[in-house]
This record gives structure tokens, C-alpha cells and sequence, in this order.
């Protein structure tokens, strides 16, 4: 019984290889003008080796791409922001997709300043304009709280379990209204 299976078993091989065999050249070689490639995208950085900048950058990256979707998934604010901060954003986030808005443009950051760094911590000022984006809702402009406006002055602190970790946002905090970033950074 057992080597009828695996007669069996060889029977079926063969048949399966035949159709496989039918497609090679006559001489059963590989033709060689076709090479296998692979549709793999380029490896990513390493988020531990981003520099605050580069987070910050990357965050406000993932946000505005979410904001002009209508903001269908924020688990990217995992990946940026303290779990505190996400929990926050991510409801600012399902607040805005309730509307059923999106906001869409080019946001600028700009004057970027490192106020505070050590291994753990650093503190960054930045100019950050949006006066470039605008918020719509069934091609129409719709009013929604945080929807970036005149340039501000932002200040955002970030920290990392360790000089290897990646930079998390834990604060996100702008200068008193009126504060102009040319004043502020002098340009």
C-alpha cells in the first residue's frame, strides 16, 4: 500500500512538471534573457537612526497624508508620538473624519532651531506655515479647528528610552498668537 502512494505520488510529480518542462527552451534550460526580479520596496531607515528633525518631519509626512484621506486610519501617531500624545491626536483624528472633511496642500517647515538636545531629550522650534493647505468637505471649504493656518512658531519636545531609541514626540506646543516667525527666528 505504501508503495503504491508513493508511486502514485511520482505519477503526479510528473504530470504536474510536464506543463513546467513544455514552457522552458528545447534543451530544458532557462532562457537566459528572462532573470527573476523581485517587486520588494527599497529597505526603510531605521527610525532610531532619524535625527528629531527628520521625526518631526516624517510625523507631519504620515498626518497630512491621513488628513487629505479623510483621515481613515491615525495609528501613525504610534509610531511618532508618546502614547499619551497618540491616545489625543488619535481622537482629534475620529473628530475630524466625523466631519467628513479632508484638508489637502503643501505644509512648510522652516527655521528649524535645536533649543535643547542631550542623549534622551531634545527640544526643537520651528516655523511651521499652512497657509498653503485648505480644508474642503464635498469640494466645498469647511471650518475645522486645527486646521493649520497663518505661520506659527512651534516648540516640540521630544524623548527616547535611549541614545539608540527613535525620538518620540512628547509635546507639541506653538508660541502665543502674533508671534511671526521672522521675529521669532530673526530672518
Amino acid at each position: 500500500m505504501i508503495r503504491q502512494r508513493a508511486l502514485t505520488t511520482i505519477a503526479m510529480a510528473s504530470l504536474l512538471a510536464l506543463p513546467l518542462a513544455a514552457c522552458t527552451s528545447s534543451n530544458g534550460e532557462e532562457d537566459p534573457t528572462t532573470t527573476a526580479t523581485s517587486q520588494e520596496a527599497p529597505p526603510t531607515a531605521d527610525p532610531a537612526d532619524a535625527t528629531p528633525q527628520e521625526r518631526i518631519t516624517a510625523y507631519f509626512n504620515e498626518a497630512d497624508a491621513a488628513a487629505a484621506e479623510g483621515w481613515p486610519d491615525s495609528s501613525y501617531n504610534d509610531e511618532y508620538l508618546v502614547p499619551e500624545l497618540a491616545e489625543q491626536v488619535k481622537t482629534e483624528d475620529a473628530e475630524n473624519a466625523e466631519t467628513g472633511a479632508i484638508i489637502t496642500g503643501e505644509r512648510k517647515l522652516s527655521d528649524w532651531t535645536v533649543v535643547e538636545e542631550a542623549d534622551t531629550t531634545a527640544t526643537i522650534e520651528f516655523c511651521e506655515d499652512g497657509t498653503d493647505m485648505q480644508a474642503t468637505k464635498d469640494g466645498e471649504p469647511y471650518d475645522i479647528s486645527n486646521e493649520p493656518g497663518e505661520p506659527s512658531v512651534a516648540q516640540y519636545k521630544l524623548v527616547r528610552d535611549s541614545a539608540e531609541g527613535p525620538w518620540m514626540i512628547e509635546q507639541m506646543g506653538y508660541y502665543e498668537e502674533g508671534t511671526t516667525c521672522e521675529a521669532h527666528f530673526g530672518g
